[in-house]
């Protein structure tokens, strides 16, 4: 389903009605607990700096890094900004926040590993991204709070698509590659919204005001009816080509087109465009250094042109060659981009994956449940942990064999991906025991989660050797609410371990549900 505004609807009416369609598909995620205090507090009518200074100081890393970007050159007052209370009154809390929260957001959303997604190059173009429609916003006198962080997120529906819609995310970028066309058509056409759409609707969910949202959300539209920030979307767009420069596959077309919309729409001189590209580089690298990413090397001005002037004298070449070479390079470019994702998934499972259920094995369990526990106490989010096995699974082994063992385990983890959220992570912890991570769920939801996976199992009648099982589960929960002490992996496993050992004991086919104090 493609999805086109219409002027008859508002910004707002167009969001709703694509919220259902988003609803039908996935899950969005719930914000780091360090942005929905940030956003609650600004929010509020008589907030003060005092309690957002409270916020923010009560992360030393974060803290670290606002003073940091507070006293360069960017901002105008290098070196004079001594704590957080002045960087508000000096700055403005909108900008103060805005600046959180892209430190935040950029550190708190991560992805799974794989070879074909890289999230250090996605965070460099985004923030490259942000820096350009920053300056550009400065240049045309459209500067706004808000520019920085609507650039910087623009994509972020990109990685709630690749969380949670992984497969359908790779046929995506296959379409893209042979259709040599941007993403968001073809994300349209197989999925039913785009990045962009997605991104928005996650933002305003976590309570970001209107200015960050719908820019975002239409980004790749045309605005529905009077949209006020029309100018704004405009400033992404170029900004998202001067970061193609940089960071991408962008050529000589991109650069003149970047200079005629500069000088057409937005009415600045050629040398004006000139210095500020220029001086993206450098502002781009030092921004990139608050957020400990490598910026690698940022190619002047002059070197782009060059390039580009090269690219032009290759284009001398005959219409019928370059069209033959293009479609041929095309070709095997879409072939090795098939062959490098299907080995790189290959491997990927190989390495994180269960061969038998293809559920995540013990070894990628472990790398997880230490990140959730490290995001969970710096945010003080709540963590929660299901173990579970299943109830006298020797016996049918010895009584049906080991091949039927293997049909139960695979029906199970069938069941449990059923039951599960997207943004859990669930997997096989050895033999017949299975683990689920479920992060920013606490106890009420974790009680209601494992209830609704062992009756969901227990209401299961499994096929084996023309015989059917009525299978049953014991469950334990183990649930830190990310407030106080630190919890180590250990304590969590213990604490989950010794619930389903009460299940056991009082019967079977039960949960037992704890939490770490």
């Amino acid at each position: 389903m493609e999805f086109t505004a219409h002027e008859n609807l508002s910004a707002n009416d167009t969001l709703k009605s694509m919220e259902q369609i988003v609803q039908l598909r996935l899950e969005l995620p719930t914000p780091p607990n360090v942005v929905f205090r940030l956003l609650e507090v600004v929010r509020d009518d008589e907030h003060s700096f005092r309690e957002i200074g409270a916020i923010i100081s009560k992360d030393p890393s974060l803290t670290a890094r606002m003073m940091k970007a507070a006293n360069s050159s960017v901002f105008g007052f290098p070196g004079k900004i001594r704590s957080i209370d002045s960087a508000l009154t000096v700055l403005g809390i909108n900008l103060i926040r805005n600046i959180a929260l892209s430190f935040v957001i950029v550190e708190g959303i991560t992805c799974p590993p794989a070879r074909w997604f890289d999230i250090t190059y996605f965070w460099k173009r985004a923030i490259t991204s942000a820096v350009a429609a920053e300056m550009i916003a400065s240049l045309t006198g459209l500067h706004s709070d808000d520019t920085f962080l609507c650039s910087l997120l623009q994509d972020i529906g990109v990685l709630v698509m690749y969380q949670q819609m992984e497969d359908d995310y790779k046929q995506v970028l296959l379409m893209k590659a042979f259709a040599g066309s941007q993403s968001f058509p073809v994300e349209r056409e197989l999925i039913g919204f785009d990045h962009g759409q997605l991104g928005g609707l996650m933002l305003k969910q976590w309570g970001l005001p209107e200015s960050v949202y719908l820019p975002v959300f239409h980004h790749h539209d045309r605005p529905p009816g009077a949209f006020p920030d029309a100018a704004l979307i405009g400033i992404l767009r170029v900004g998202d080509m001067l970061s193609a420069l940089y960071h991408g596959a962008a050529g000589s077309r991109t650069l003149e087109l970047v200079f005629d919309i500069l000088e057409s729409s937005y009415g600045l001189e050629r040398e004006a465009i000139k210095q500020m590209i220029d001086l993206l580089a450098a502002r781009t690298m030092e921004i990139l250094n608050f957020f400990d990413i490598d910026p690698g090397e940022m190619k002047p001005l002059s070197q782009l042109l060059q390039e580009a002037n090269a690219e032009l004298g290759k284009r001398a070449m005959s219409y019928e060659c370059l069209v033959g070479q293009l479609r041929q390079s095309r070709e095997e470019s879409t072939r090795f981009i098939a062959k490098l994702l299907e080995a790189n998934n290959e491997l990927r499972n190989l390495a994180y994956r269960d061969e038998l259920t293809g559920l995540y094995n013990h070894r990628y369990f472990l790398q997880q449940i230490d990140k959730e526990l490290e995001r969970s106490s710096r945010y003080g989010s709540p963590l929660s942990l299901m173990f579970f096995d299943i109830d006298f699974f020797k016996d049918i082994n010895d009584s049906h064999g080991h091949l039927a063992g293997d049909a139960v385990l695979r029906s199970i983890a069938s069941q449990v991906t059923t039951c599960m959220r997207g943004c859990d992570v669930v997997a096989r912890y050895g033999g017949d025991e299975f683990a689920v991570i479920m992060p920013e769920t606490d106890r009420g939801g974790l009680e209601s989660l494992c209830e609704r996976l062992r009756g969901h199992i227990e209401r299961t009648q499994i096929s084996v050797n023309g015989k059917t099982l009525g299978i049953t589960v014991s469950i334990g929960g183990a649930c830190f609410d990310g407030q106080g002490q630190k919890v180590t992996r250990f304590a969590m496993l213990n604490v989950a371990d010794q619930a389903i050992y009460q299940s056991k004991k009082s019967g079977r086919n039960t949960i037992t549900v704890r939490t770490i104090v």
